[in-house]
């Protein structure tokens, strides 16, 4: 267990939400139990390249939408009994002060940061070239269950929620051991004080310790990098406007396996929370019509670094 966070009172939640926008648990997850869910995962289906598509069948059908879990729609997450996480009195209390009581569970979902043994040959060159390499469109339907990643550039989770107001956060678990191998994540601490800014972001990426951002080109600002290495049971949380990315895992057939939640405060609670300070002292939009702005990486003009590109 974290010691800071072993009594969990409100001085213990604030100081660090309200200021990096991200909280560090530790490893406060009955590991056996974590173990457990794992080895249900495990024996699912076979992980393998067997998961995807042939070539042919995603040319003849295209799928871009509707390709990864949903609340209540091909979810494997919502068929397992999580109680032991959903009821952690660590885990709830501190979520009570982050977003109210009766906090709304908007999503959860096991992800997968694929290895590079699993990926089909023909395949390879099309996702080293797309910024977010969510897979879902080319995993077979029947698999896509849960969510399946190879590495995934800086981007907030507003991304997912457009004309939203960010007042939710993410919880993540890792629920194997996680280190610089299979894909740790990489969280950019206080990166919310620009409020909502658009994908893909402006920033560089040339150290291990800290990045630099803005939400212009002109106004990068250096932010601590934390790389969250992790042993099972891991628990983290951010709000909806904290940056964070991975890089694809270099373990050849081991992957990364995690638990996201997205939680909500209620809409008919009214009490200030630490999520309402938050976006209180954030800076900029909170919240835009429009969350993302593709480009080609062809004609990319080297003002925003790809975190694909400059992380090896």
């Amino acid at each position: 267990m974290t010691e800071k966070y072993k009594n969990n009172s409100y001085n213990d939640i604030q100081q660090p939400f309200l200021d990096k926008g991200f909280l560090d648990f530790g490893q406060i997850l009955d590991q056996t139990k974590c173990s457990s869910v794992l080895e249900r995962i495990k024996e699912s289906r076979d992980w393998s390249m067997n998961l995807f598509r042939s070539e042919s069948e995603v040319i003849k059908k295209p799928q871009t939408s509707k390709v990864n879990p949903g609340r209540g729609i091909s979810n494997l997450a919502e068929s397992y009994d999580l109680d032991f996480i959903e009821n952690n009195k660590i885990i709830r209390d501190s979520l009570e002060l982050i977003v109210g009581k009766n906090y709304e569970i908007i999503l959860k979902k096991f992800v997968v940061g694929v290895p590079d043994s699993w990926v089909p040959k023909w395949l390879k060159p099309n996702i080293s070239k797309q910024l977010v390499a969510n897979l879902g469109q080319y995993i077979k339907e029947e698999y896509r269950d849960v969510s399946y990643f190879r590495g995934i550039d800086y981007h907030m989770d507003l991304i997912d929620h457009p004309g939203k107001i960010g007042d939710y956060i993410t919880l993540y678990i890792y629920l194997n051991d996680v280190n610089e191998k299979n894909s740790p994540l990489h969280v950019i601490e206080k990166s919310h004080i620009f409020g909502a800014t658009k994908f893909p972001h402006f920033l560089n990426d040339t150290s291990d310790s800290y990045i630099e951002y803005g939400h212009t080109e002109n106004n990068l600002k250096k932010f601590n990098k934390k790389i969250l290495t992790g042993g099972c049971g891991s628990v983290y949380l951010w709000s909806s406007m904290t940056l964070h990315g991975t890089t694809p895992a270099t373990f050849n057939d081991s992957p990364r396996t995690s638990l996201r939640y997205t939680i909500k405060k209620n809409s008919s609670n009214t009490e200030n929370t630490l999520i309402d300070s938050l976006l209180k002292n954030a800076g900029g939009n909170l919240q835009l019509n429009a969350m993302r702005d593709d480009v080609d990486l062809n004609s990319l003009d080297g003002k925003q670094l790809r975190f694909n590109k400059v992380l090896k």
